[in-house]
């Protein structure tokens, strides 16, 4: 949970493009107001701010503590295409913290994250897929997304695919 917490808070601040009511949150965020944060990031209601509301309770910021909470504003997110949400969401269902464990559903929203070039979400589901994990086995596959993942950067893809005899 303490890797799942720390990786949401670096993809708040790396949240990119966003718009003034999310500005506003983010900037209030980073400041430690996180009752004005909350306040423009639910009058936002994008799917940015929603991963970003859904940050806040997983991190106990400006509200309580709330992993269900997170999850359900993490949801939102995910459904409306933030990346970071579907990521997280991915995450959730993958390690079974918030969600019950379903590798399926994971793998559903890590496509969807990858599929808008998510490094981290390329790569679990290419794990995925090497496996057979919450998928069907697809080598091909796995190494496509692989490589999605170790063009951008990924570290762990790389040497994976260099395991693979991939290059």
């Amino acid at each position: 949970m303490k890797k799942l917490v720390l990786a949401l808070a670096l993809a708040l601040v790396a949240a990119g493009p966003a718009t003034a009511g999310f500005e506003a949150g983010l900037k209030a965020y980073k400041s430690g107001n996180y009752e004005k944060a909350l306040k423009e990031f639910k009058a936002d209601a994008t799917g940015k701010s929603c991963f970003n509301i859904g940050v806040m309770y997983l991190k106990g910021e400006g509200v309580q503590r709330n992993p269900g909470e997170a999850g359900k504003w993490m949801k939102k997110g995910a459904e409306q295409g933030d990346r970071n949400a579907q990521f997280f969401l991915g995450t959730m269902y993958d390690k079974g913290e918030v969600f019950a464990k379903d590798l399926s559903v994971a793998a559903q929203w890590y496509r969807k994250a990858g599929e808008q070039g998510h490094p981290q979400a390329q790569f679990n589901l290419g794990l995925m897929l090497t496996n057979g994990e919450g998928v069907e086995k697809n080598r091909d596959e796995a190494v496509k997304w692989l490589r999605k993942a170790a063009s951008a950067g990924h570290v762990n893809a790389q040497k994976l695919l260099k395991v693979m005899g991939e290059k």
